[in-house]
């Protein structure tokens, strides 16, 4: 699946993913990040799991983004 980092708590290691058309956000924990240098407005894909505390993102990786210019910074 494909979202965007819309939340982020730096002190408590969670924050929240968004997907198109989708009213929930998505929990994730910074230790189920494959990726560094992740921050509010990354889109990331992910896979969702089913917990005690209901759906959460696992195994989030970046994408890239297309580069419209050569000035386009690229996310890793």
């Amino acid at each position: 699946m494909n979202g965007v980092i819309t939340a982020y708590n730096k002190q408590r290691g969670f924050g929240l993913i968004s997907q198109y058309l989708v009213p929930e956000s998505i929990y994730f924990d910074i230790s189920d990040c494959k990726a560094k240098g992740l921050y509010i407005g990354s889109s990331v894909q992910f896979e969702i799991a089913i917990t005690k505390r209901g759906r959460v993102a696992k195994n989030i990786m970046g994408m890239s983004r297309l580069r419209s210019n050569a000035k386009t910074p690229v996310l890793v």
